[in-house]
């Protein structure tokens, strides 16, 4: 009966391989983890601005009793913040007392 020396150079070579491959597959999974987190972030960022945009929308309309005619005047009298370098906001009013058509979009 033959037995197997485990210290040739090929147990050695597939071993080193075999090590490399789940390496490698850890830094990938590891790395699509991370991009995929980056995305959910960036999603949940403009939903979180499109809220903000909707929220002072009302209270406007609360308040004063019309929606707007454009989004300068939400940021002027609202206290709204929107980060012109990471999204465009697409504000459509459709008439005073119909809340306008909303849409946040990233850069």
């Amino acid at each position: 009966m033959k037995t197997r020396n485990h210290s040739s150079a090929f147990y050695i070579i597939r071993d080193a391989v075999i090590a490399v491959a789940l390496s490698a597959a850890a830094v990938a999974i590891v790395t699509l983890s991370i991009a995929g987190s980056e995305e959910n972030r960036r999603s949940e960022n403009l939903r979180i601005i499109e809220n903000g945009v909707r929220k002072a929308a009302a209270e406007c309309y609360a308040v004063e009793g019309f929606y707007p005619d454009n989004i300068g005047y939400l940021i002027e009298n609202y206290d709204l913040h929107i980060d012109k370098n990471s999204c465009i906001v697409h504000y459509s009013p459709v008439s005073s007392n119909i809340m306008p058509d909303i849409k946040v979009i990233a850069k």
